[in-house]
């Protein structure tokens, strides 16, 4: 038999699957998935990698490559990564690039709101959540913003607005104060405490923008699935 013709951009045809239990949460398809269950994206350009990471993937023996890197942010509720120069690169100056993909539902961490308990000695409740956000990665020096390792703008992970206890009433961001009225220090309005966020898309201002909408669309559809997977 001969092979069928594919045209390149095309999706592929594929039989429909036979799932019939249900699915938890934002992992469960919406009814305007289709009969075949599809799922629509937005891609995301890749940030190129900066000197600093070079550095680290070179100790790795690996060389930067974003062709087969990607970020989308999926119509189900979740985002989906190709980290190619993570943590997980390694050799890959003498041997292909290897994939190292991740999904991650905004219904569970580190995006979903949780209750969470404050670091020892404190130890109390605390409700947080978590969200997407931009750092500057400058620094203020006499009322003048520099960036020596020319990094710019970039996504992180900002897992609350507000201190936990001991210190709830303090903000999670930089404030004139911390930065002596600009004399020395990060810019204001920077979080203070985050995660790391990667890949790195190349507008994080705009890529955050359409993550944020995302989150507030399927935070009250999850809630919804929640409900009814309880009765």
């Amino acid at each position: 038999m001969l092979p069928q013709e594919v045209t390149i951009g095309q999706p592929l045809s594929i039989a429909q699957g036979d799932r019939r239990e249900k699915q938890n949460g934002l992992t469960s398809l919406m009814p305007q998935s289709g009969p075949t269950g599809s799922i629509a994206v937005t891609s995301w350009e890749i940030k190129q990698v900066g000197a600093c990471e070079k550095c680290c993937l070179a100790l790795r023996c690996s060389v930067p490559d974003t062709s087969r890197a990607y970020l989308y942010i999926r119509n189900n509720g979740s985002l989906e990564a190709n980290d190619t120069n993570g943590i997980r690169a390694c050799g890959s100056c003498c041997c292909d690039i290897q994939d190292n993909i991740r999904v991650e539902y905004f219904d569970r961490s580190p995006y979903s709101s949780n209750c969470n308990v404050a670091p020892f000695p404190c130890c109390l409740p605390y409700f947080a959540t978590p969200k997407l956000e931009v750092i500057d990665h400058g620094y203020m020096c006499c009322c003048v913003k520099v960036d020596l390792c020319c990094r710019g703008k970039e996504t992180i992970v900002m897992p609350f607005e507000q201190l936990p206890p001991p210190c709830c009433c303090c903000s999670n961001r930089t404030s004139a104060c911390d930065n002596c009225f600009g004399l020395c220090g990060p810019p204001v309005g920077n979080p203070k405490l985050f995660g790391r966020f990667s890949p790195q898309p190349h507008d994080a201002q705009s890529f955050v923008n359409a993550a944020q909408a995302a989150m507030s669309e399927a935070r009250p559809r999850s809630d919804m699935m929640v409900q009814r997977m309880s009765r």
